[in-house]
């Protein structure tokens, strides 16, 4: 039997539904491989890779760790009627820097493993896809330093936009390729830590439809319509002021709804303090604090402890990493 799991939490039913289906479809060995993943989200991504809502393109795997999130797409576009495009093999293309990267990950890693910031855990991850190896290619290093080749893509996975540079490579590398009718799954957009994720999506409103979030963090949408180059939604920090992006953080809030809009609420606080409105940042933060916790807004309380130092660090001139 597939381990218990948290109740699928979206903003549309259909969603729910369709992940609670899809759980019948899926391996245990989908479950069993280490990641930061919810079972959830490792179920809806199978679904994507293997019907998703119609599109038949590349499956983008982008930030895929220890394999959580290639497993089920492996598994996913095994299962696939469609396992050619354009005469080529389909195939899950996973992109990561494949290194420890904290001692506090430690917890992920088997006993087998030695396990030491900085080290390459590049065998262990090709030990985990093992199942799906042969669907996979993998992109060893910065995703900086790739360059997509331009295939059309139906799945698009995101779970490396940890900066606002790498959120402008992935929207500008990858969001020309999606295909209509594709799925985006963007893993951080309902977190307090990815303010970026949520302002992207917004502007993105009039080519993507939201179809809904599952737990923990996994916002999922449709694409409507190509997204020619000229709407691509890059160099925020520059393009946008303070009012206009927390209007778009607080927009997407609104969509993803109520208790999870907590926690975008808070990433509000972070791209006010990416703008230089410090106070405001601090401001946000108290508001909140009276007002979410973890029972209605799951671990929003790492979020109320983290983020007045995040803050602090960026008014001192610190990189705005979250």
């Amino acid at each position: 039997m597939p381990p218990r799991r948290k109740a699928a939490m979206t903003a549309d039913l259909e969603l729910a539904a369709t992940v609670q289906r899809e759980w019948a479809l899926v391996p245990q060995a989908v479950f069993d491989v280490p990641s930061m993943l919810s079972f959830d989200e490792r179920v809806l991504l199978h679904w994507a890779a293997r019907q998703g809502v119609g599109a038949v393109g590349a499956t983008v795997d982008a930030g895929c760790y220890l394999g959580g999130s290639t497993l089920p797409l492996g598994y996913g576009l095994r299962e696939s009627a469609e396992d050619t495009f354009e005469g080529r093999p389909r195939r899950v293309h996973s992109f990561d820097l494949f290194v420890v990267g904290a001692d506090w990950e430690r917890i992920y890693y088997p006993e087998d493993f030695s396990f030491e910031v900085g080290k390459s855990i590049i065998s262990l991850y090709e030990r985990h896809i093992a199942p799906v190896r042969e669907l996979v290619q993998i992109y060893h290093g910065d995703l900086l330093g790739f360059r997509w080749a331009g295939e059309p893509i139906s799945t698009l996975f995101i779970d490396v936009t940890k900066t606002w540079q790498l959120s402008d490579h992935v929207v500008e590398q990858f969001f020309p390729s999606l295909l209509p009718d594709a799925v985006v799954v963007h893993q951080d957009l309902v977190h307090w830590a990815h303010p970026w994720c949520a302002i992207v999506m917004e502007m993105l409103s009039d080519y993507v439809e939201f179809l809904g979030h599952v737990f923990f963090s996994s916002a999922v949408y449709r694409v409507r319509e190509p997204i020619p180059n000229s709407a691509l939604p890059t160099g925020l920090l520059e393009r946008l002021s303070a009012e206009e992006a927390l209007a778009l953080v607080d927009r997407c809030a609104e969509r993803i709804g109520t208790p999870f809009a907590g926690l975008v609420k808070l990433a509000g606080a972070g791209a006010l303090a990416c703008f230089g409105e410090f106070e405001g940042a601090r401001a946000r933060v108290r508001e909140l604090v009276g007002t979410y916790d973890d029972e209605n807004a799951p671990y929003i309380s790492q979020g109320f402890e983290q983020m007045p130092r995040w803050i602090d660090g960026i008014e001192s001139g610190a990189e705005p990493v979250f």
